[in-house]
């Protein structure tokens, strides 16, 4: 665990990243002060100023209101491209008002042009290419000149989600074909405070931190810093028809305006229809989607704030140390603990890492993956709780041996019946195994009158719209019969399968595969039948079997009943033809074997057939296939009052609900 983890493994990455949502949406960032607004254009402001986008007069008159409330800089998420526009001039006056940094979309498909305009300069650590990790674009489309001439800056809009399609990191970097260039965020950053340059740092070789004037972020190796959100309806956003020249943003429902001077200004698109996406962020529900506009926001807030989220630098160091420590405390005290102390020191251990890590993250904002030492300690107590069963079945081997020949026959033999019983269970197919299909509902139990039984019922798929049932008895109990089931249900069901349609060839072949080898002469009554899911027509054959119960919607209990012949292995070569019965919606057929209608009492009284179908003549005509067959075990239980079976019991119950069944 500790060589994987220290590797690193990429399965990691998810529980991580689970790890710091979770934090996220449970402990968002507060913020203290609101250093940065949004000038949304959403809703509101189209249905004022008409579709999107604007004239370029209009967008002039946007950034010159906001321009007049005297913010310490002005991003927009966007830029001005295409031919000549009638009103450039006017939003070239508005821009050289300035300080504006407008957006550079990073291309990778090729079509863009180059950038060639002016970029802010980077100084790069000498002797070192610090740059290689960085996201890097071929081209960018920017804006036109002479439009580009005159803006503070540009920065880069591009942001890229994790892989799982969820926004947790910001790049500050990217690397425009062959050239270092700042995100829309850190440009209005450096441009407010008044830096000429970038200068990026490094250590070990790899990029570290990167330096706006006296101010240093801390990076990761490849440019980015991980976003510290806080939740969208606590965010600054005003609406662009709400901007009051000179004075600021005016309140929604009042005449008050908040004023926009030395604030960070981030116009963009933020009208549910226009938002080029919706894009997914750590918060959780409705506050955690949020457009590209709010995330540079989100982003711009933590670098002013100086209060970035992010892997605490001591981690790789910490996180290994705890996977240890805890691992070694496990196998320390588990072997040597009661199981009440056991549960106790799990639990605490786990509150432990969960509540450092949540404090950490709440404090200093700090990750630290307490979820990889958490599956450490749970391998270390899997390897535990395996290594324990071993010597426990050491030790029972053991005290098996110390025991006499007889006890020990004893418990062998109970052991292999048990474990007969297991595997005789596990090779009955299960109702869920078919899958979802509307047109029919199906349940089947099996309960043997010792530990292992001779009854048999199976039931698959032969193609798309066929399903293959059958339910058997073998002659005789216990071992011989239940090892004689096994072989006749492979056989049948390999019959089944061999591509042959006729259920009474099927069946045929069966007979002559399972009497090849049956030195007990040992025979099976068995029904047998292949349904179309589509047309409701049953075809079946009956070998020597008790004929199935027919519930009919509105009619009284009846029986499927057919010419059918002998058990098979009584008649080599008999000729078991194949009968048709059409079933109609909602129709239902109950396939038992003789452990029902034989049940028996303490006194030796039976049961009798028809006890069974005044029973099921009781029950209403919507009651599903399990409630069929939880009836049937009911009345049987009842009857024989606690006596103990004679017989093994199986019930295959199967409702046909029509080819268009919602």
């Amino acid at each position: 665990m500790l060589a994987a983890q220290i590797g690193p493994l990429p399965i990691f990455q998810a529980p991580r990243q689970a790890l710091f949502d979770s934090l996220q949406s449970l402990m968002p960032r507060r913020p203290t002060r609101d250093h940065v607004v949004v000038i949304g254009i959403g809703d509101d402001a189209i249905n004022a100023e008409g579709p999107w986008p604007w004239p370029r007069d209009r967008q002039a008159a946007l950034i010159a209101k906001v321009l007049s409330t005297h913010p310490a800089v002005v991003g927009f998420d966007g830029f001005w491209a295409g031919g000549p526009a009638r009103d450039d001039n006017a939003l070239i006056a508005a821009l050289a008002a300035g300080p504006v940094v407008a957006g550079l979309q990073g291309d990778r498909s090729g079509p863009a042009k180059d950038y060639e305009g002016p970029l802010t300069p980077v100084r790069l650590p000498g002797g070192v290419d610090v740059t290689g990790r960085l996201p890097a674009y071929p081209a960018a489309a920017a804006s036109k000149d002479p439009i580009d001439a005159v803006l503070g800056g540009r920065g880069v809009i591009s942001v890229k989600a994790d892989d799982d399609d969820v926004f947790r990191r910001y790049a500050l970097l990217s690397n425009i074909d062959g050239r270092v260039a700042p995100s829309l965020a850190l440009e209005m950053l450096r441009l407010a405070a008044g830096a000429q340059l970038l200068t990026l740092i490094e250590h070990d070789h790899r990029l570290s931190g990167v330096a706006v004037g006296d101010t240093t972020i801390p990076v990761a190796p490849d440019g980015a810093v991980q976003i510290d959100y806080e939740p969208r309806e606590l965010m600054k956003v005003c609406s662009a028809e709400a901007i009051v020249p000179g004075r600021g943003c005016r309140t929604p429902g009042s005449n008050a305006v908040e004023p926009l001077d030395g604030r960070f200004v981030l116009i963009g698109l933020t009208a549910p229809a226009l938002e080029d996406q919706q894009r997914r962020t750590p918060l959780a529900g409705l506050r955690g989607a949020m457009p590209g506009v709010e995330i540079h926001a989100q982003a711009l807030e933590n670098l002013i704030s100086g209060k970035l989220a992010g892997r605490a630098p001591w981690a790789d160091r910490i996180e290994p140390a705890l996977t240890l420590t805890v691992g070694l405390i496990l196998i320390l005290v588990l072997p040597r603990a009661s199981l009440v102390a056991r549960g106790g020191l799990v639990l605490g251990l786990a509150a432990l890492l969960a509540g450092g890590g949540a404090l950490l993250w709440r404090d200093q904002r700090l990750l630290l993956d307490v979820a990889t030492p958490a599956i450490g300690a749970a391998a270390v107590m899997v390897a535990m709780v395996g290594g324990g069963l071993v010597e426990a079945d050491a030790q029972r081997r053991r005290l098996r041996a110390q025991l006499d020949t007889e006890r020990i026959a004893a418990a062998r033999a109970e052991g292999e019946m048990q474990a007969g019983r297991i595997i005789q269970l596990g090779i009955l197919p299960k109702p869920e195994g078919l899958g979802a299909d509307a047109r029919f509902e199906l349940d089947a139990i099996m309960i043997a009158a010792r530990q292992i039984g001779g009854d048999l019922y199976d039931f698959f798929r032969v193609g798309p719209d066929r399903l293959f049932i059958a339910v058997g008895d073998v002659s005789g109990k216990g071992l011989p019969a239940s090892l004689f089931m096994a072989l006749g249900k492979a056989l049948c069901k390999s019959c089944a399968l061999r591509g042959e349609d006729d259920i009474g060839a099927i069946v045929r072949t069966a007979n002559a595969e399972i009497s090849r080898d049956n030195p007990e002469m040992l025979f099976i009554t068995l029904f047998a039948g292949i349904l179309d899911l589509d047309t409701g027509t049953l075809e079946f054959c009956n070998a020597g079997h008790d004929a199935p119960f027919l519930l009919r919607p509105g009619e009284a209990p009846g029986a499927l009943t057919s010419v059918g012949g002998p058990p098979l292995c009584v008649a080599d070569d008999f000729p078991y033809q194949t009968e048709t019965w059409r079933l109609a919606p909602g129709d239902l057929i109950c396939l038992t074997t003789d452990g029902v209608t034989e049940a028996m009492t303490a006194g030796g009284r039976l049961i009798g057939r028809e006890r069974i179908e005044r029973m099921l003549a009781a029950l209403r005509n919507d009651a599903t296939p399990a409630q069929v067959t939880s009836a049937v075990m009911a009345e049987v239980s009842t009857f024989v009052a606690g006596a103990e079976p004679s017989d093994d019991i199986t019930i295959l119950t199967l409702r046909w609900r029509g080819p268009n069944a919602p």
